[in-house]
């Protein structure tokens, strides 16, 4: 279907596509005439403006270049037909093809603002999701390292029960050796050889051959006592411990010198413990 009519200049169109309106140009217009057309028309009421850019865009390719870089998009493509009471295709009025074009831009950019909308609404639902998912990651990484150090603290707790039942253990077998030696002392004068196991040695295994500086003081510090007790503790460990008193309880000759150097050094060990605790005490 051809539709004619007559452009704003005089001249006449026609259409040879039923989808748009051609306008016949006598020269090409420069973009200096299309942006000194659309400064004139934007002084002009809205509805004509855009009637007349709608017009400079189907007049050719150049027009609707220029125009689609104003509003966005293409405004010749859309068809200067309608339906008819009949059901006939007929060709619409200036006015009803400018309103159908900018109603139908509109549409357009309707649905873009929508489309934006829900883009992002979508990226801001994907960011609250990975923001929640952070935050699980980090309070499920919270609850993990926290159970962690529960259990480290449970082991440590149970691992000073049991070095403090082990250490009340060794204390008491400690004691007991004692007061079994002190009541088999004329026994023991006589067992020169057997001398140095019979003693028991201050410290957690009570074997001889385990006695050193850090072995001593860590038993004497763990002694199950008070801790106003561990200076009375201390002195009476110094006086047991002597060297002279050793070598009296098992007799002249009793104990051997490899002995007697253990027994010495436990000794000095305590004494300087009691001495420090003194100084301390008295500031």
């Amino acid at each position: 279907m051809e539709a004619t009519g007559v452009d704003p200049a005089g001249d006449e169109y026609s259409t040879s596509k039923p989808t748009k309106f051609r306008f016949k140009t006598k020269r090409a217009r420069s973009e200096k005439d299309h942006d000194t057309e659309h400064r004139n028309s934007e002084k002009r009421h809205p509805d004509s403006a855009f009637r007349e850019s709608l017009f400079d865009a189907l007049a050719d390719d150049e027009g609707a270049a220029y125009w689609e870089g104003v509003y966005g998009q293409p405004m010749h493509i859309y068809s200067n037909t309608k339906e008819g009471p009949k059901g006939e295709l007929e060709q619409m009025t200036e006015e009803e093809y400018a309103a159908y074009v900018r109603a139908r831009m509109y549409e357009k950019s309707h649905e873009h603002i929508e489309e934006e909308r829900v883009r992002m609404e979508q990226e801001r639902r994907r960011r609250k999701k990975a923001e929640k998912a952070r935050e699980q990651t980090s309070q499920m990484e919270e609850e993990r390292e926290d159970f962690q150090a529960r259990v480290e603290a449970s082991l440590k707790k149970g691992e000073a029960r049991k070095k403090a039942k082990e250490t009340k253990e060794s204390w008491t077998t400690y004691n007991k050796r004692w007061e079994e030696l002190k009541a088999n002392a004329d026994q023991e004068k006589s067992g020169k050889v057997a001398i140095r196991n019979v003693i028991p040695w201050p410290i957690r295994s009570g074997q001889w051959k385990d006695v050193e500086k850090d072995a001593i003081e860590q038993f004497l510090l763990n002694a199950p006592v008070a801790e106003d007790g561990l200076s009375t503790l201390l002195k009476l460990e110094r006086v047991k411990w002597h060297p002279d008193k050793i070598q009296q309880r098992f007799g002249e000759g009793g104990i051997d010198a490899e002995t007697m150097q253990l027994v010495t050094a436990v000794f000095q060990v305590v004494d300087r413990m009691w001495n420090d605790l003194r100084k301390k005490s008295n500031g």
